[in-house]
C-alpha cells in the first residue's frame, strides 16, 4: 500500500464509520463468553477461506447484517467492523463470512451472514495488531514486499468509529483503535535488528499516544450522539492527526529512519513519558 493510499484509509476510517444505527444485526446466539477487550484482535475469515477442524474451537452463534434503511454508509469494511464488534461482545475472536451480498437494485449496502467463533489459534488469519501494553511488534508481522527507499516501513492508522449498536435513546460512544497493518508494513531482510524494531515500536507507541489524545478530545467535547459525531468528529480528528503526522516526520528525520540510535533514545524517553501522562485514556482501559 502506497503512502497516499494509507492516507486515504486514515481519512475514510472516520468519514465512513457512521452508519451503525441503520444497519441491523440479527441472529442466533449459542453461547456467550467473556467479552474481549478492544485491544484483543478479532479476525475476519472470508467466504473462500476455511477453518481447520479442532475440538478446541467454539462456535458462538450465527448472525446476519442487513440494511435497516437510510444507510448512507454500509461499505464492506464497515459491515465487517460491525461483525467484529458483535463477535468481541460475545467473546469471539473470529468472524467467518458464510454469505456476502453485494450492493444491487434493492439495496446499496453490503450485507453478510456470518458465524462467530472462539478459535484456539487465529494467527493464520491475522492481518492486523491492535496496540496494548502487551502487544509488541515482531518482525514476522512485517509482511509487505520490501522497498529500496527505506530500511522499514510502519503501516498503521487510527480506526475511529461511532458505535451506538448497544445503546438506547440515540446515545453511543466513540471507539478509537490504533491499528498496525501487516500486509503494507515491510522491512529489508538484511536490516532486521532489535534497534530498527524499537524504532518501529516507537511509531506504534506514537499511534497509541495520539489515539489517547483523540479519546480525550472526544470525551471533553461530549461526542455521544450521532448528531454531535456528524458535526464535530472530523475537525477533532483532523486537529489530532496533523500533530501525529508532524511527530512522525520529526521522528523520521531526527533518527534517519531508525538508523541513528542516539536520536532514537530520546524519542523512546519522550513516548514513555507521554504514555504515562495519558494513562487515563489508554487502550488497555477500553
Amino acid at each position: 500500500m502506497k503512502k497516499k493510499n494509507l492516507f486515504l484509509l486514515l481519512i475514510i476510517s472516520i468519514l465512513l464509520s457512521n452508519c451503525a444505527s441503520q444497519m441491523k444485526i440479527k441472529g442466533e446466539e449459542l453461547r456467550s463468553l467473556q467479552p474481549l477487550k478492544n485491544t484483543e484482535s478479532v479476525v475476519v475469515i472470508e467466504e473462500n477461506e476455511n477453518i481447520e477442524p479442532s475440538n478446541k474451537n467454539l462456535k458462538i452463534g450465527t448472525f446476519e447484517i442487513k440494511d435497516g434503511g437510510l444507510s448512507f454508509d454500509c461499505s464492506y469494511e464497515k459491515v465487517k467492523d460491525l461483525a467484529k464488534q458483535k463477535a468481541r461482545s460475545l467473546g469471539g475472536n473470529s468472524v467467518k463470512i458464510i454469505e456476502h451480498q453485494l450492493p444491487g437494485i434493492w439495496s446499496m449496502c453490503h450485507r453478510i451472514k456470518f458465524e462467530v467463533y472462539k478459535l484456539e489459534n487465529i494467527s493464520k488469519f491475522q492481518k492486523e495488531l491492535l496496540w496494548s501494553s502487551t502487544n509488541k511488534l515482531k518482525w514476522e508481522y512485517f509482511k509487505g514486499a520490501p522497498k529500496i527507499d527505506r530500511p522499514s516501513f510502519f503501516c498503521g492508522y487510527m480506526n475511529v468509529q461511532f458505535n451506538n449498536v448497544n445503546f438506547s435513546k440515540g446515545k453511543g460512544e466513540v471507539i478509537v483503535l490504533p491499528t498496525f497493518l501487516f500486509e503494507c508494513s515491510y522491512v529489508q531482510p538484511l536490516k532486521k535488528d532489535k534497534y530498527l524494531l524499537e524504532y518501529n515500536q516507537v511509531k506504534f507507541d506514537l499511534l497509541e499516544i495520539y489515539s489517547r489524545k483523540m479519546r480525550k478530545e472526544f470525551a471533553e467535547s461530549e461526542i455521544n450522539t450521532k448528531e454531535k459525531w456528524l458535526k464535530f468528529a472530523k475537525p477533532i480528528y483532523d486537529k489530532v492527526y496533523v500533530k501525529y503526522k508532524t511527530d512522525i516526520f520529526n521522528l523520521e528525520t531526527e533518527t534517519n529512519f531508525g538508523n541513528d540510535y542516539s536520536g532514537l533514545m530520546s524519542w523512546k524517553f519522550k513516548t514513555e513519558k507521554e504514555l504515562k501522562e495519558l494513562n487515563e485514556f489508554s487502550s488497555d482501559n477500553y
